[in-house]
């Protein structure tokens, strides 16, 4: 598994402007318009391509990418594989579903023309080529708004993604770092663990990256042995939700910059999200 903000790959940063609209909302919220990226909460759904709405089997949501985002899902975490020279969405098996990358991605272009004031990550569990992977960002029309971040600069805003058109920012499991625009994840982020088989098993412990790193995943799902939704229905609710994601923040004096879940149209996981950036 693994989580996802892009930029064209032509700069590798990009300057704050503090004099653009103030009454500007970003991802829904005035408030978040002037933070940081690393100081967002991101509302994620783990493995975001596989749903029932689209008849995939053993989905791992009943609402397809478009209904997700509109719902309010900022962070989309997806599974890519090369089947015979081709990108696909799939997980673990394409016969249980599968969906052209392109198309994918097309479906966030789409969302993003007609809501631009939004800003997204994308993180990839993939090892395919990166030309392929650039080739079907370029398909889809989202290349031209992926941003390129540099180790150890400051992040920009959300006003200033906005402002630029770069509302993407991208991270892949594997591969990452060898364009501006395609960052290598475990530089960026660190997370807690993701094997998850029972309340009782989520933790707060540093699995994958550094605590030192500027981005912190808060993985949130059971795998008991596949997502289920009675899975969801059991621990995307308060108190279990806020509880873990809390503990999470107090354990690691960071702020969970992505929460990720399964059945994301299920529970509080808008709610948490809204009270980690202390909006209403």
């Amino acid at each position: 598994m693994m989580t996802l903000l892009l930029m064209v790959g032509c700069t590798s940063s990009v300057g704050d402007d503090p004099g653009h609209d103030p009454s500007l909302k970003c991802n829904g919220h005035e408030a978040l318009c002037d933070r940081a990226v690393n100081a967002v909460a991101f509302a994620g759904a783990h493995n975001i391509m596989s749903s029932a709405e689209r008849e995939w089997l053993a989905p791992n949501h009943l609402v397809a990418m478009p209904q997700q985002m509109q719902n309010g899902v900022r962070g989309l975490n997806m599974d890519v594989y090369n089947v015979d020279g081709v990108l696909m969405l799939c997980h673990g098996y394409c016969e249980l579903g599968s969906q052209p990358l392109s198309e994918g991605l097309r479906e966030v272009d789409v969302f993003l023309q007609e809501h631009p004031n939004e800003v997204f990550m994308i993180t990839f569990q993939s090892s395919v080529d990166v030309q392929l992977m650039n080739d079907a960002f370029v398909e889809s029309g989202l290349q031209e708004h992926v941003y390129a971040h540099e180790l150890g600069t400051p992040w920009p805003s959300l006003r200033t993604l906005i402002d630029s058109q770069s509302q993407v920012v991208v991270f892949s499991s594997e591969g990452g770092g060898t364009e501006g625009w395609y960052h290598a994840q475990w530089d960026w982020w660190f997370d807690n663990p993701y094997s998850a088989t029972s309340v009782d098993d989520f933790s707060c412990d540093v699995d994958r990256g550094e605590i030192t790193n500027d981005l912190f995943n808060v993985n949130h799902f059971l795998t008991n042995p596949i997502g289920m939704q009675e899975f969801a229905e059991e621990v995307n609710f308060n108190p279990v939700l806020r509880d873990h994601v809390f503990r999470c923040q107090d354990e690691t004096g960071r702020l969970p910059n992505q929460v990720l879940v399964d059945f994301a149209s299920i529970g509080d996981l808008i709610s948490v999200v809204d009270e980690l950036n202390q909006v209403d």
